[in-house]
């Protein structure tokens, strides 16, 4: 009786031990996948940019060409995420907002070819990990307003500081601001009919957001984010 108790034991304890092993392979594979989605998103992406880019050298309108290239920064602030979750071993579906952050802004000071003598920017990211749905909306209002205050705020070679502060509060919310020291500007010259307006609108909806923007001494936008998933 013993022996065949033991046989027994023996044989499930052998299941189980192939059992883990095939669970474990599929997440392996899963994983492998996912991985692999992440990065021909991003390639693709990355594609769109390029076209974007050459359409953008080829037409002679420059407000054709304008949207053309703030297009290519929309697509390109996408891209940034896939690639950080293709390059990240341990995690495919959350994102450090500092790292990221960090890049976007600093493509965006290349890509407007921003002197960093002439133009400072300042990152004050707490050490978060978000999701992609919390991430994607909150990089798309960075780079609009962080790509405003690039092209319009130090006009003539004027100098200045471009400060992007994102904290999560005592309330359980995500509160982020994007100011800058430029020439600022008045409400009426806000454009709320203008693509960049919208977007951000609608992006603040989707994180549920309530926000205010400020032209004095200055741009300032604010947001307070309700709608956010912190990674588990």
């Amino acid at each position: 009786w013993i022996y065949r108790s033991r046989n027994r034991i023996k044989k499930l304890y052998q299941q189980l031990e192939n059992q883990k092993q095939i669970i474990s392979n599929s997440l392996k594979e899963k994983e492998y996948l996912l991985r692999e989605i992440h990065h021909r998103v991003k390639n693709n992406l990355q594609v769109i940019s390029s076209l974007l880019k050459l359409q953008s050298r080829s037409v002679s309108d420059k407000m054709a060409q304008r949207a053309l290239d703030e297009g290519r920064h929309r697509v390109r602030s996408m891209a940034l995420i896939h690639q950080n979750l293709y390059q990240d071993e341990h995690n495919l579906s959350s994102i450090k907002v500092w790292s990221y952050l960090e890049q976007l802004t600093s493509e965006l000071m290349s890509s407007y070819k921003i002197d960093q003598n002439q133009v400072r920017l300042k990152l004050d990211v707490e050490d978060l990990i978000l999701d992609v749905d919390s991430i994607v909306p909150i990089g798309l209002i960075v780079n609009e307003l962080v790509s405003n205050s690039l092209k319009y705020a130090f006009p003539d070679g004027r100098e200045g500081e471009i400060a992007v502060s994102l904290h999560q509060s005592d309330h359980n919310t995500l509160n982020l601001k994007v100011v800058d020291n430029g020439v600022g500007y008045q409400e009426n010259d806000i454009k709320k009919t203008s693509f960049g307006h919208r977007l951000i609108r609608a992006l603040s909806e989707r994180l549920k957001a309530e926000y205010k923007f400020s032209g004095r001494n200055g741009a300032l936008a604010e947001f307070i984010i309700r709608n956010y998933h912190l990674a588990t």
